[in-house]
């Protein structure tokens, strides 16, 4: 996959490059689909499914809370220096579907 800045990844971009950082491969026989478990399907959509991304979000936070948090405030528009006050962290629970995965892609994506 082409190394470039999360903000500038499509969604579909955004869910292949999860979805391969969770262990799947990219199906190079059907553009826009992964495999998993030998089967070529559609990448979980943590772009826009609340639920999909609270669970990357929590696969995430396993591998490094602190890192994921900071992550999720520089994604909602704040600094990590502005440390965490209550509109950082309300933003924080806020957070959109995109915001969330896209906290994950870095957290997930610094560990390799």
């Amino acid at each position: 996959m082409i190394d470039m800045s999360v903000k500038d990844m499509t969604d579909q971009q955004l869910n292949i490059a999860l979805d391969v950082l969770l262990g799947a491969k990219v199906d190079r026989g059907r553009p826009g689909n992964v495999l998993k478990n030998n089967y070529s399907v559609s990448p979980t959509d943590y772009c826009a499914d609340p639920v999909a991304s609270l669970e990357v979000q929590a696969k995430a936070m396993d591998m490094d809370e602190i890192g994921y948090m900071a992550n999720l405030v520089f994604r909602t528009g704040h600094s990590y220096s502005e440390g965490l006050n209550y509109e950082t962290a309300a933003d924080m629970l806020r957070a959109t579907p995109r915001q969330r995965a896209e906290a994950a892609y870095m957290t997930l994506s610094s560990q390799d």
